[in-house]
């Protein structure tokens, strides 16, 4: 099974549209849904729920609404990358995702 990175950019076939799921990353950062609302529009298993709630906790663990609007900006940048396939910051030569990268990006690893 696909994780969420996998998923978001569409490496596998069953893609996340990257603007709706930025824009429920926003609206959780701003407390307007919650995190089993995301999981739920975006039938999250697996390590998809695992990655889900690293970046959930990422915003969580931000100060002040300034830090988590900061730190959703930063994901989705780097997100917005993986979608295209000739990105050579966040793909390997042979097409496949650095996730070691975008880990590290994210401020996950």
């Amino acid at each position: 099974m696909a994780d969420l990175i996998d998923r978001i950019s569409g490496y596998d076939g069953e893609k996340i549209n990257l603007h709706r799921f930025m824009a429920l990353e926003r609206l959780y950062a701003l407390g307007t849904v919650t995190g089993a609302q995301v999981v739920a529009e975006f039938a999250l298993t697996g390590d998809q729920l695992t990655q889900a709630a690293a970046l959930a906790n990422k915003i969580d663990s931000s100060t002040g609404a300034l830090d988590k609007t900061v730190y959703v900006l930063r994901a989705e940048s780097v997100l917005m990358c993986l979608e295209d396939s000739g990105d050579s910051i966040y793909h390997n030569a042979d097409g496949t995702i650095n996730k070691s990268k975008v880990s590290t990006d994210l401020l996950l690893s």
